[in-house]
């Protein structure tokens, strides 16, 4: 009688082991994770920003032309770039920078102004100024646009992209209006 109670006994005792032993690996790997997701994002320097100079909508040949200018105090690498055509969508969701025909270099889900990790649009007069046309055919008629700026920053001794979301551009847009 007494050797079937030390069975359940130990049976118990491997179960709880077995749970203590899971709890402290979970515990172990939680802490490993989190040294590697930084614990803040990184920001865009304040007074970096962009201006758009012109906006030309072509409804007829589903041409985007926009003119953007730096009016900030800190060179811009590129954007994101967001459209709509829905007019009811308060944010903009259809990423459109595969689709740049001319003036920028197509870069991960982004419109940058040289290939090289460098913020090449600069504030200095005459060199502040940039061009940018994209192709929207199959979108339908586009009602809304939103230009996010780019710039590269050295982190932790690497370049890397912030994204300026302090410096959005939001422009509702018209067939054939320019702005």
């Amino acid at each position: 009688m007494t050797l079937m109670n030390k069975k359940g006994v130990s049976m118990i005792i491997g179960y709880v082991l077995l749970i203590v032993v899971s709890i402290v690996m979970s515990v172990l790997v939680y802490n490993w994770i989190k040294t590697y997701v930084p614990s803040e994002s990184p920001q865009c320097d304040e007074g970096a920003s962009l201006f758009i100079q012109e906006i030309d909508y072509d409804c007829d040949n589903s041409i985007l032309n926009i003119t953007l200018k730096n009016n900030g105090k800190f060179s811009i690498h590129g954007f994101y770039i967001r459209v709509s055509n829905k007019t009811e969508d308060e944010l903009p969701a259809i990423d459109i920078s595969q689709n740049v025909i001319k003036g920028g270099v197509i870069s991960i889900n982004a419109v940058v102004f040289s290939e090289n990790i460098e913020n090449s649009l600069t504030p200095q007069e005459g060199k502040n100024v940039i061009a940018v046309s994209f192709n929207v055919s199959n979108l339908g008629q586009l009602s809304k646009l939103d230009i996010i700026p780019i710039r590269v920053q050295e982190i932790n001794n690497k370049k890397r992209r912030v994204s300026c979301s302090n410096a959005i551009i939001r422009e509702n847009l018209e067939c054939g209006v320019g702005s």
